[in-house]
């Protein structure tokens, strides 16, 4: 299974060297795949323009998950529309607690749905890692996306797109944190950098104890973010809520 394993990391490294992705991907992705449980989850953020991001995810083992997802968006001043679809694995590289940090790989395909808007390829490494903290349990995720347009509409060069969280596992119903987003243009001629920042918390609740006879939980995460530099968005709100069904 490791040879396996480390055969696909390298074809998703051999595709992926030309990559991009959309500059508000704002997501934490971690690199823990469950075996053999199904997720469904809906991403909403809400700013100048708003997005919402409907997925179902499939941990088919446990190293591999694949999974689709439906992007609608809105411009300022008008409604939701059909925007993208895309299609996404992740590779657990490391048993879960063996070593120093957790790792894996993310690979995104996205497809637009308006003519002549550019496609985009995604790729990156996931880490995480679990540390005490002043008497604190505490739980670091670092995401490193490298991105890049494909298409007749494409412009620009490669990107890079940085997603941190830090949170205080204070209880499983909530965990406090702090997030950051940076987008760095990869060339001489690319944009000014951006960055946000921002509170934010996390939370995992089972079916059984909302009284549901069923396996299962509902997770969600949400954060607060100011632009700090570059131009972007000066305030924007996110949210994930996803459902969990061990199959």
């Amino acid at each position: 299974m490791a040879d396996l394993r480390w055969d696909f990391a390298a074809a998703v490294v051999i595709g992926g060297c030309a990559l991009r992705a959309e500059a508000d991907d704002l997501k934490i992705r971690s690199p823990i795949i469950e075996n053999r449980e199904l997720e469904f989850e809906n991403n909403f953020t809400l700013g100048r323009s708003k997005t919402a991001v409907h997925e179902l995810e499939y941990g088919f083992n446990d190293w591999l998950k694949l999974g689709a997802e439906a992007e609608l968006a809105a411009d300022p001043g008008h409604g939701f529309r059909y925007d993208a679809t895309a299609l996404e694995g992740f590779l657990q590289l490391t048993p879960q607690g063996k070593y120093w940090a957790d790792v894996g790989l993310f690979a995104e395909y996205e497809h637009t749905a308006r003519q002549g808007d550019p496609r985009a390829l995604v790729f990156g490494p996931l880490v995480q890692k679990e540390a005490g903290l002043f008497g604190l349990s505490t739980l670091h995720t670092v995401n490193a996306l490298f991105t890049k347009q494909m298409g007749a509409g494409s412009v620009g060069t490669p990107s890079l797109l940085i997603a941190a969280q830090s949170r205080v596992r204070l209880d499983p119903y909530f965990e406090p944190g702090i997030e950051y987003y940076g987008i760095i243009t990869l060339g001489a001629h690319g944009d000014e950098p951006r960055h946000r920042l921002g509170p934010a918390f996390a939370g995992r609740i089972g079916f059984q104890e909302l009284g549901l006879n069923a396996p299962g939980a509902i997770k969600y995460d949400a954060a607060y973010l100011r632009g700090v530099a570059g131009e972007t968005d000066p305030n924007t709100f996110r949210i994930r809520v996803e459902l969990e069904f061990p199959l």
